[in-house]
């Protein structure tokens, strides 16, 4: 039996196409394809912003605990 054992390297010798075939970003003139992309980074900045919020709240209440002076960033 002969079995195929990949080398370390294996990954860097396969072309990768994150946004899809063809071109990167998409095809030319894909303008739905760009208004998508940028509806998905919208949403995650939103979610992150978020969580950035809820993080400081979560700060402010562990800082008053300890006494700590509060910081306004």
């Amino acid at each position: 039996m002969n079995y195929y054992l990949p080398m370390t390297d294996d990954y860097r010798q396969q072309p990768t196409q994150p946004f899809g075939p063809g071109f990167p970003g998409g095809f030319p003139g894909g303008l739905g394809n760009i208004q998508q992309q940028l509806n998905r980074i919208e949403r995650t900045l939103q979610r992150h912003e978020d969580r950035l919020n809820r993080l400081n709240r979560r700060l402010q209440r562990v800082e008053r605990r300890l006494g700590l002076p509060f910081e306004e960033f």
